[in-house]
C-alpha cells in the first residue's frame, strides 16, 4: 500500500516537473535568438531528472512509467499550449529536444555497452541548435528568409500618425532609407531591443538620407496617445508613429518586434530583426 502511495506520487511529481520545465523553458525564448538556449537547457534537466528517476527511484516507478510519463507531460504541454501551427512549427526543434531528454536518459540508465556513445549522439541535436541553426530556423518562420534580406522587392504604400496627429506617409519618404520597427506595448522583446534602437536614432537620425520611426500596432486595451506616453516616459526620443491593423496587414507583419527597411525607392530590401537591419540601412546609403 504505502508502496503504491509513493509510486502515485513519484509519478505525479514527475508530470508536473516535466510539465512545468516545458512551459518555463518556450516562456523564456520570447528572444528569437534564445530559442536554441530553451532547446538546450530543457534537454539537460529533463535528462538529469529522468536519468535520477530510472537509476535511483526504479523499485518505486519502472523505468517505462518513468519514460511514458515524461513524453506524455511534453507533448500535452505542446498540445495545449501552442496557439497556432505556425508556433507549434516554429518551437518544433525545442519539443524534440525535450523528447530527446526522455531518451538519451533511457539510454543512459540502461547499462547498454555504449551508452555513452549513444547519448553522446542523441545530445547532438540540441547543442547545435544552440548554435545560430535554430535562430535560423525561427528566422525563416517569422520571415520568410534566413538572413533578413528579401529577394523579392516590392513597395507598400502605407500612412500613419505623429504624435502631433500629422500624417507621415510613404510618398514623403522617398529618397530616404527607411527603416520601420512594428511593435505594441505589451511586446517584451520590442522592448529589450528599444535601447538598440535608441542608439542607431542616436547615430543617423540626423542624417538626410535617413528616416527612422517605431510604428505602434495600437491593442484593444491601450487608450489614445499610450504609445507616445510609454516611449517618452521610457526616455526615448526616436520617432514614434501610430500605425493600425491594415498596416501590419499590407506588410506581412505577424510577429513583433519586426524591423523593415525600405531603400530609397520605397521598397522592401530587409525584414527581419533590428540588428541585421542596421547593416541593411548602411548598405543601402553606399548605393
Amino acid at each position: 500500500m504505502k508502496k503504491g502511495i509513493l509510486s502515485f506520487f513519484l509519478a505525479t511529481l514527475l508530470f508536473i516537473v516535466t510539465f512545468y520545465l516545458s512551459a518555463q523553458l518556450l516562456s523564456i525564448s520570447r528572444d528569437y535568438s534564445l530559442w536554441g538556449v530553451g532547446a538546450l537547457l530543457g534537454f539537460i534537466l529533463i535528462f538529469v531528472i529522468d536519468t535520477l528517476y530510472i537509476q535511483q527511484l526504479a523499485k518505486f516507478l519502472p523505468s517505462k512509467w518513468t519514460i511514458f510519463i515524461s513524453l506524455f507531460g511534453v507533448l500535452l504541454f505542446a498540445f495545449i499550449s501552442l496557439p497556432s501551427l505556425r508556433f507549434a512549427t516554429k518551437v518544433l526543434p525545442t519539443v524534440i529536444s525535450f523528447v530527446l531528454g526522455v531518451l538519451a536518459a533511457a539510454v543512459y540508465a540502461s547499462g547498454l555497452r555504449k551508452r555513452y556513445l549513444y547519448t553522446f549522439l542523441i545530445a547532438l541535436f540540441p547543442f547545435l541548435l544552440n548554435l545560430n541553426i535554430y535562430s535560423t530556423w525561427v528566422h525563416y518562420i517569422e520571415f520568410g528568409n534566413t538572413s533578413g534580406e528579401v529577394s523579392a522587392l516590392r513597395s507598400v504604400p502605407f500612412s500613419a500618425l505623429d504624435k502631433n496627429g500629422k500624417e507621415v506617409n510613404s510618398e514623403q519618404l522617398k529618397g530616404k532609407v527607411v527603416l520601420l520597427d512594428f511593435w505594441f506595448i505589451g511586446c517584451a522583446p520590442c522592448w529589450k531591443k528599444f535601447p538598440d534602437l535608441q542608439r542607431f536614432h542616436e547615430q543617423y537620425g540626423d542624417h538626410p538620407e535617413v528616416a527612422i520611426f517605431a510604428i505602434n500596432r495600437p491593442m484593444a486595451s491601450d487608450h489614445p496617445g499610450q504609445s507616445f506616453e510609454s516611449i517618452q516616459k521610457k526616455g526615448y526620443d526616436f520617432n514614434v508613429l501610430q500605425g493600425d491593423q491594415k498596416i501590419m496587414d499590407d506588410f506581412g507583419i505577424y510577429v513583433y518586434p519586426t524591423v523593415v527597411v525600405l531603400n530609397k525607392d520605397g521598397k522592401i530590401i530587409f525584414m527581419g530583426q533590428l540588428d541585421e537591419a542596421i547593416t541593411s540601412v548602411e548598405e543601402a546609403l553606399q548605393e
